[in-house]
C-alpha cells in the first residue's frame, strides 16, 4: 500500500499551477544584448585572455613603458597556454579601479624575477615568471568595473567576454550563451526591483524568476521552487547568485 497522501485540495493546486503557467506566458523577456548568431558563434569557453593584477604604480609604469606584463609561472597552468591577449586588472593604485587596457600577445618568455626591472615585493629573485610582450595597450570602451572579484591570481576569460562584459565577475562566471543571457537578466532585475513591487521574468521557455517581498525565487512552470534567496543578493553578491541559479538550471558556470 502506498504511503503517499492524496492532495487535500487538488482544485487549489491546479489553480496555482495554471496561474504560474499564465505568468510564464505573460512574463516579460529581457532583450538579448547581442544578436543570437554572434552569441552562438562566440567561443565563451575558450579562455585565451589573461586578466592580470597590477599591484603598484611602479609595476603599472613598467607595463606601459615596456608593453609587457609578467606573472609567476606557477599561477598559469600548462593548459592555459598559449595566452593570446592580456588585460590589466587595476585596483588599489593611484588611478581609478577597473579593467581598462588590453593588448595582443606577441611573445611569451620564461624569465627569472630578478630579470624584471621592477622592485621586488617579496624575496623571490630566482622565481620563474612568464613575461608577455604585447603589440600595444588598447583602451576598453567602456572599461570593466571591479565587482565581486578580488586581486590575486590571474583570471582567464574569452575575447568575446572581454569585449561584451562590463563587470569583472562576469569574465570568469560566464561560460555559455545561456549563462550570458541569465547574467544580463539578473542585472536588469537588480535595477527593476528598486521600482516595482513584484517582478516576474521568464528564463528560457519553462522557468520563471520572481522578486517580491524581499525574496528572489526560481520556479518551474509546474510551481516547484528550484532556488530562493534574499533579493538583496542581486546587488550584494551577483557572482554567487549567478552560480546558484545556473546550477539550479543545470547550466555550466565558470
Amino acid at each position: 500500500m502506498s504511503d503517499a497522501k492524496p492532495d487535500s485540495n487538488p482544485t487549489a493546486h491546479a489553480t496555482e499551477t495554471r496561474r504560474l503557467s499564465d505568468l510564464l506566458a505573460d512574463a516579460a523577456r529581457i532583450p538579448d544584448p547581442c544578436e543570437d548568431a554572434a552569441l552562438a558563434a562566440a567561443e565563451l569557453s575558450k579562455a585565451d585572455v589573461l586578466v592580470g593584477t597590477v599591484r603598484s604604480d611602479g609595476q603599472f609604469a613598467f607595463c606601459m613603458d615596456a608593453k609587457a606584463y609578467y606573472v609567476p609561472a606557477k599561477t598559469v597552468a600548462p593548459d592555459q597556454l598559449p595566452v593570446e591577449k592580456v588585460a590589466l586588472y587595476e585596483e588599489g593604485l593611484s588611478r581609478r579601479a577597473g579593467i581598462k587596457r588590453w593588448g595582443t600577445v606577441t611573445e611569451t618568455r620564461v624569465v627569472k624575477r630578478r630579470d624584471i626591472p621592477v622592485p621586488l615585493s617579496r624575496n623571490n629573485p630566482d622565481e620563474t615568471y612568464y613575461l608577455f610582450s604585447v603589440d600595444a595597450w588598447q583602451y576598453l570602451d567602456p572599461p570593466i568595473a571591479i565587482r565581486d572579484t578580488v586581486r590575486g591570481k590571474p583570471l582567464f576569460t574569452s575575447s568575446f567576454l572581454l569585449e561584451h562584459c562590463h563587470l569583472s565577475y562576469q569574465l570568469v562566471e560566464i561560460r555559455s550563451p545561456e549563462t550570458y543571457r541569465l547574467c544580463r537578466l539578473l542585472e536588469q532585475l537588480a535595477q527593476d526591483c528598486a521600482r516595482e513591487d513584484t517582478i516576474f521574468r521568464r528564463v528560457g521557455e519553462t522557468h520563471l524568476l520572481t522578486v517580491g517581498e524581499g525574496r528572489l525565487s526560481l520556479l518551474e512552470a509546474g510551481g516547484r521552487c528550484l532556488y530562493t534567496c534574499p533579493a538583496s543578493r542581486l546587488n550584494s553578491s551577483p557572482a554567487g547568485l549567478l552560480r546558484g541559479i545556473s546550477r539550479a538550471l543545470g547550466l555550466r558556470v565558470g
